[in-house]
Order: structure tokens, then sequence, then C-alpha cells
């Protein structure tokens, strides 16, 4: 899996490798830093959660952005910070587990 630039682009690549791969699901959803940690190579901050739901036959998922918006310097600052273009994410590989 090649490390996406957009938050909306780490969501879909997560979403497409477990469909297609069921260890890779299962993980994600026990233990989701890890996963995308092992996949992506990729770093997620402590102070971000991640919290991985599975529709199923009677329930289903709504995620709501934030109600703040950042401005462009906060956009910037971010990117900055992190190393990454858009989001939370730093591209430093960790170590297999």
């Amino acid at each position: 899996m090649t490390n996406p630039t957009t938050h909306e682009d780490l969501q879909a690549a997560l979403v497409a490798r477990a469909v297609e791969d069921e260890a890779f699901r299962a993980r994600l959803i026990d233990d989701p830093k890890a996963a995308i940690e092992d996949a992506l190579g990729i770093v997620v901050p402590e102070s971000i959660i991640v919290a991985v739901h599975e529709d199923g036959p009677t329930s289903a998922h709504l995620v709501l952005p934030p109600t703040t918006k950042l401005n462009e310097d906060d956009l910037q600052a971010l990117a900055a910070d992190h190393g990454w273009r858009a989001g939370p994410y730093t591209s430093r590989r960790v170590p297999r587990r």
C-alpha cells in the first residue's frame, strides 16, 4: 500500500485493503493504530484517537466532520508540524512488530 497524501486518501486506501484482506480487516478493528502503522509505514501520534467501526445488517455509522474549520494558516502549520500535506500523520517508517 502506498502512502496516501490526504485524510480522504488514507481512509479510502484502508477501506479498500480491509475489503480485500480479512486478516487486515480484523487487525484494523482490533488494533487500528498498529494496523495503520504497519500497512502504511507511518506513525500515528498518541494525540490522535483512531476508532474503527464496522457496519452490519442492523447498524450503520455516520462520520461527521469537525464543527470548526481550519483556515489556510492552520492547515499549513498542521502540515509542517506533522510532515504530511493535509493530515496529522508522519511518514517516518515504524519498526515492524
